[in-house]
């Protein structure tokens, strides 16, 4: 787990709002991939000034011959040749590296994940990660992080910008901060329920404003307020914490060929991010699923 610090956006006006899209589950390689709304959100991050991102972990699907119980070669992508899966973790890095460096500038780290862990173990190679963010020049969050959005409204700009501190002006001025609690997220929960309990769990024993979680392929937000004293301790007020959990880049449902989320009879994938719509003046803060 990693307290991974602080990151500054530097933005120009009062009234700003900003969008936090939290990018999980691609399965980069795997037949199913949606790989069109993959690069129609990302461009999206890019062309939008007041849009950020952090990594959800499963980047590429990362199930090579080795894996006996899993790999099928039917549910591959059809631009992955014989020869590649020889080079499985090589050609996947390369690929993710090249789908992300346009919006590097952005990202306010990447989580790992559970399918990117396995590979990483089967064929030691367990810091394949960290040098894929270290080429990225984003922070690597480890398969759980805390860090802290902090927004500082600045007429040194013209557009929201991500920094690595807060402008220097004289006395700082108080800056609204929001602490997020992000996780790649495990288990098998497939009904609505299940996967929202964990969300709730998540919730009740970490403390942050804002969560993040993947791994179940759904798009589900959860309020969660919680009961707390003024600074004076004179008056109850109620702190809002928002949870999310992100939807996946690969359909359990492909013409011409049968995944394993079919052959289990998986619910349809909620496609697409969740994405956090946060106004630091106010301190609102909806999620957008």
């Amino acid at each position: 787990m990693e307290a991974s610090g602080k990151r500054y956006i530097w933005h120009p006006h009062a009234g700003d709002t900003m969008r936090v899209w939290h990018m999980s589950d691609w399965h980069w390689m795997a037949k199913g991939c949606a790989e069109a709304d993959l690069r129609r959100d990302l461009q999206e991050i890019a062309d939008d000034p007041n849009s950020f991102w952090l990594g959800g972990g499963d980047y590429c699907d990362f199930i090579g011959y080795h894996d006996g119980k899993r790999f099928d070669p039917d549910v591959v992508a059809e631009w992955v040749s014989v020869a590649d899966l020889g080079r499985l973790g090589r050609l996947g890095f390369e690929q993710i590296l090249g789908l992300a460096r346009p919006v590097r500038h952005k990202c306010l780290g990447m989580l790992l994940g559970n399918h990117e862990l396995k590979y990483a173990i089967a064929t030691e190679q367990q810091d394949i990660h960290g040098q894929l963010c270290a080429d990225l020049d984003v922070p690597n969050l480890a398969f759980s992080a805390f860090f802290d959005l902090v927004f500082c409204q600045t007429p040194s700009v013209k557009s929201p910008v991500l920094m690595r501190e807060p402008p220097q002006s004289g006395r700082p001025p108080a800056r609204p901060t929001v602490r997020v609690f992000a996780h790649h997220r495990a288990g098998y929960a497939q009904t609505p329920g299940g996967k929202l309990n964990k969300l709730i769990q998540f919730m009740q024993s970490f403390d942050a404003d804002l969560y993040f979680v993947g791994h179940v392929h759904d798009r589900v937000a959860r309020r969660e307020p919680a009961l707390v004293a003024n600074a004076d301790c004179t008056k109850i007020c109620e702190r809002q914490r928002l949870g999310m959990i992100s939807g996946s880049y690969l359909k359990t449902y492909t013409q011409g060929s049968t995944s394993y989320g079919e052959q289990r009879g998986y619910r349809p994938t909620a496609l697409g991010a969740a994405v956090a719509r946060i106004t630091p003046a106010t301190g609102h803060i909806e999620a957008v699923i």
